[in-house]
C-alpha cells in the first residue's frame, strides 16, 4: 500500500482497526456511528449482525513468511447513512474492491455439494444460510500511514502509539468514542497492530432492513507460518449477538476438533469441506483457478465463474481445499474475553503436535500460552474423504498399509502390529 496521501472526498471518516505489527495481518471489528447526525447528537447504534468472509491462505516454511487474502463482507443495522467499523490487523494490508458474487457462488457451490452428498446417502439436507511510513523518532499519538479510495470506501490506515489516542482521533473525525474499550484497544496496541479507517458513503442504513456493503479484499502477512487469522475480538465491544460465516481456502484441511487448536473449541461448526475421491491426487487440493480440469470440481465449474476469475487473478495454478465453517449467536461479552482473535490451523494428524504459530513467540501464542511443542515431525492431512485417503507425511493410507505389510513380513509380527497401530491412530474419517 502506498505511503503517500491521496486526496479524498469531503465527509465523515470512520475507522476499521487494522492490526498492523512490524509485519502484517487482518481482522473484522466493531461498527462506529457518527457523533452528530443531521445536525443533532446521534443516540442510536450501528451494529454488525453478521460477518462473512473468504480467507485464502498460503503457508510458509519460514517464520513470518505466510500470506493471507481476507475478503470481508459485513451486514449492519442502524439509522445512519454513513458509518465506519474498527478492525485490527497484524500488518498493514493492501486493499482492493471485490465482487459480492463471490459469496453467492461459494454458497451455491456448498449447497449443491451437500445436496448431492445427502441424495447419495439418502439423507435429507440440513440446508443453511502498501508499504507503511517508517515510524518517526517521536511518533504522533495517531499517525496516518496512508489514505486511498477503494470502490465505495475511503480508507485511511493509522497507527496508535499511546493509550486513548485512537478514541481522540475518532472523535476529531466526527465519530463517537469507543466507550469502555481500553482493554481491547490496549491489546492491539501492545501487539503493534494498526487501524484501517473506512469511510462509507453509499450505505443507507435502516433500523429494520440490514444492508449489504460491497466486499473489500485486504491482503497481508499474518506474521507466522501456518495460522490463518480472522479478526473478531473487537466485535465483542458491541451489544447484540452476531453470526459468522467463513469460507477458508487452504492447501490442507482445517483442524476442527482433532486437538485443542481446532475451531470447534471456539464455538464454530463445520458446514462443508472438500475431500479427495479416488480420481483425485491425494492431499493435493483442488484447482479453483481451472475447475474444469479438476476431477472433483469439473461438474461444478459453471457455478463458480467469479471465484475462478479471482483465483486466476491472484493465485493461478495454486490448489486448495475449501472449508466452510460458521458460528451463530456469538455473545459479544464472551468474544471480548477471548485471549486472542480467531486463528485456524491445518489438520495435523499427530494430535499432540503444536502448530508453529501457537508456540511461544508465535503470532497466535496468546490463546495457548502453555503450548510448548514436543520434539516430533509435523504431518498434515489434506483429506480423509470419499476415496479413503488420509495423509501421513504426504502419503495415502493405502500405500502406507502396503509398506507396513512388507515391513511386517521382513521384521515379524511385532513390527507389523506397531505400524498398523500407528496408521490406525492417524486415519481420519470423511466429514
Amino acid at each position: 500500500m502506498s505511503a503517500r496521501r491521496l486526496t479524498v472526498g469531503a465527509g465523515a471518516w470512520g475507522a476499521i482497526a487494522l492490526g498492523l505489527c512490524a509485519g502484517g495481518v487482518l481482522a473484522d471489528g466493531v461498527a462506529v456511528p457518527p457523533s452528530v447526525y443531521k445536525g443533532v447528537p446521534y443516540e442510536g447504534s450501528v451494529e454488525e449482525r453478521s460477518q462473512e468472509a473468504i480467507l485464502i491462505f498460503h503457508t510458509s516454511k519460514q517464520p513470518g513468511g505466510s500470506r493471507e487474502d481476507l475478503i470481508l463482507k459485513i451486514r449492519v443495522e442502524g439509522e445512519v447513512d454513513h458509518f465506519a467499523w474498527v478492525v485490527p490487523f497484524p500488518d498493514e494490508p493492501e486493499v482492493e474492491k471485490e465482487d459480492a458474487k463471490l459469496f453467492t457462488e461459494l454458497y451455491d457451490y456448498v449447497e449443491a455439494r451437500l445436496a448431492r452428498r445427502y441424495k447419495a446417502h439418502g439423507v435429507k439436507s440440513a440446508g443453511g444460510e502498501g508499504e507503511a511510513v517508517p515510524a518517526a523518532a517521536e511518533p504522533e499519538p495517531v499517525e496516518v500511514l496512508s489514505r486511498q479510495v477503494v470502490g465505495s470506501y475511503d480508507v485511511a490506515v493509522v497507527r496508535e502509539s499511546e493509550a486513548g489516542a485512537l478514541n481522540d482521533w475518532l472523535e476529531a473525525e466526527g465519530y463517537r468514542r469507543l466507550e469502555n474499550a481500553d482493554d481491547v484497544l490496549d491489546f492491539y496496541r501492545e501487539k503493534e497492530y494498526v487501524f484501517a479507517c473506512i469511510k462509507v458513503d453509499e450505505a443507507q442504513l435502516n433500523q429494520q432492513q440490514p444492508v449489504d456493503l460491497h466486499p473489500l479484499r485486504l491482503s497481508f502477512e499474518p506474521g507466522g507460518r501456518d495460522g490463518v487469522f480472522f479478526p473478531i475480538k473487537m466485535t465483542g465491544l458491541q451489544q447484540k449477538p452476531f453470526d459468522v460465516n467463513l469460507y477458508v481456502l487452504y492447501g490442507k484441511w482445517v483442524n476442527d476438533k482433532l486437538s485443542k487448536f481446532g475451531y470447534e473449541h471456539r464455538g464454530f461448526e463445520l458446514k462443508y469441506r472438500d475431500w479427495d475421491t479416488r480420481q483425485c491426487e491425494p492431499n493435493a487440493g483442488k484447482k479453483y483457478s481451472a475447475p474444469e480440469l479438476d476431477p472433483f470440481l469439473a461438474d461444478f465449474a459453471g457455478r463458480i465463474p467469479t471465484v475462478t476469475s479471482l483465483m486466476q487473478k491472484l493465485h493461478p495454478g495454486e490448489q486448495y481445499y475449501l472449508t466452510n465453517i460458521r458460528a451463530r449467536g456469538l455473545e459479544p461479552d464472551d468474544v471480548r474475553q477471548w485471549a486472542d482473535d480467531l486463528w485456524l490451523f491445518p489438520y495435523y494428524t499427530d494430535r499432540g503436535f503444536v502448530p508453529f504459530d501457537a508456540r511461544p513467540g508465535g503470532p497466535a501464542s496468546a490463546a495457548w500460552p502453555e503450548s510448548v511443542p514436543a520434539e516430533r515431525p509435523a504431518s498434515t492431512s489434506g483429506s480423509g474423504g470419499g476415496g479413503g485417503f488420509a495423509a501421513i507425511e504426504g502419503l495415502p493410507v493405502w500405500l502406507l498399509l502396503a509398506i507396513g505389510g512388507a515391513v511386517g513380513l521382513v521384521i515379524g509380527g511385532v513390527a507389523a502390529a506397531v505400524v498398523a497401530g500407528y496408521i490406525a491412530r492417524r486415519r481420519e474419517e470423511e466429514p
